[in-house]
């Protein structure tokens, strides 16, 4: 993949977010730099219109919450609840575009 492409993807990730520490290929969008909702949805939109990336067999809600993801559960991880919500690394991200589609290993 051109370096050009995983910068831009990168920058937009950035300036979505405002996150301010490196991204890495391990960096999970959704975990760590805690981009969800509405926001990974557009996003994603972004990534699809710019590279033609498509992602109709991304499952949700194993990545990403709906919005709003706040409500009387969102509270529990205060009492030590954990999601199972999966990684979506920048890594996996980024061959998903050069894939052209998302795909699940």
């Amino acid at each position: 993949m051109a370096l050009e492409t995983e910068a831009e993807i990168r920058a937009l990730l950035v300036e979505l977010t405002g996150y301010g520490k490196p991204i890495e290929s391990t960096t999970s969008v959704n975990l760590d730099v805690k981009i969800d909702g509405d926001d990974a949805y557009e996003f994603l939109e972004i990534i699809h219109k710019r590279f033609k990336t498509r992602f109709e067999t991304l499952d949700w809600h194993m990545y990403f919450h709906d919005e709003p993801a706040c409500g009387p559960f969102s509270q529990l991880k205060i009492f030590g609840y954990k999601e199972n919500r999966r990684s979506l690394t920048f890594g996996k991200l980024l061959e998903a575009v050069q894939r052209g589609e998302w795909f699940e290993d």
